[in-house]
């Protein structure tokens, strides 16, 4: 993110740097400066969508882990049960474990899933507002630069036809 701020910073030193053309207020810039600065933002904004997929995968790693840790308390109470058949009452209390502890895991899967779902939402909003910020400015130096390239035609196409006359 630093590295595009700092890119684009250039491009206003670039602008600000430039020299004024005679009686026009419009500048001249170096357009294959320009363009290696907007190859170089370019360069650098698959990092956030890195960062994104990144994340994507945590998330899935989380819930996976979720899982498997729900199947070994799953596992430990059913052992448990197993082991408490012996006699009724232990088989009862035992039964009720095993219940608790399975709410207990789905809750706690659930609870994660949930918390992980939000996280890696969040880091997305964060990724495509960064990218539409991205777009924008690009757009608007886009804008601006083409502006700049049409003035300047239209004032040496009218310094041609006076020299003309």
């Amino acid at each position: 993110m630093d590295a595009l701020l700092d890119y684009l910073d250039e491009i206003e030193e670039v602008l600000e740097t430039s020299k004024a053309l005679p009686f026009t207020g419009k500048i001249s810039v170096e357009k294959a400066r320009i363009l290696d600065i907007i190859s170089e933002i370019r360069l650098h904004l698959p990092e956030d969508i890195r960062q994104a997929q990144r994340i994507l995968n945590d998330h899935d790693k989380i819930l996976a882990d979720a899982e498997h840790k729900a199947v070994g308390i799953l596992d430990a109470a059913e052992a448990e049960a197993k082991l408490m058949t012996n006699s009724h009452e232990l088989f009862k209390r035992a039964s009720e474990q095993a219940t608790e502890i399975i709410e207990e895991a789905k809750k706690s899967a659930r609870d994660l899933r949930a918390g992980a779902s939000a996280y890696v939402d969040e880091k997305l909003e964060d990724a495509e507002k960064q990218m539409k910020e991205y777009m924008a400015n690009l757009e608007a130096q886009h804008k601006r630069i083409m502006a700049y390239y049409t003035e300047t035609i239209d004032v040496l196409y009218e310094n041609r036809q006076e020299l003309r006359r």
